[in-house]
């Protein structure tokens, strides 16, 4: 997967998907690397107790692989109770990230 040469895997949305006829997966090559850049509203912020149970979700959708909102969260569970949940198995790349959303609102406090 590493190799750029690689033939890269392709995969066909499941059945009943509203683009399965026209769309499908691929696994990008390590030189197609993309930064995300979000629109709208900031990311929320784990350390203020308001904004955390939005910190939760969002980091849930963002980084737990899931195809169904029930991969996310069990029925009647918390955003916080799943996320605490996750986060005892997610792998470390995983925690490096969300650690780095976290810096990102500490320096700006400091800037400030």
């Amino acid at each position: 997967m590493a190799s750029e040469t690689y033939k890269r895997p392709r995969v066909e949305l499941l059945p009943g998907h509203d683009q399965e006829l026209t769309h499908l997966l691929r696994v990008r090559a390590p030189s197609d690397k993309l930064v995300p850049v979000s629109i709208g509203p900031g990311l929320p912020r784990r350390d203020q107790p308001a904004s955390y149970p939005k910190y939760c979700r969002l980091m849930l959708i963002l980084l737990k692989p899931w195809r169904s909102t029930a991969d996310l969260r069990k029925e009647g569970q918390s955003w916080e109770a799943a996320f605490e949940e996750w986060l005892k198995t997610c792998n470390a790349s995983v925690k490096f990230k969300m650690n780095n959303m976290q810096i990102l609102h500490e320096c700006r406090d400091s800037r400030d």
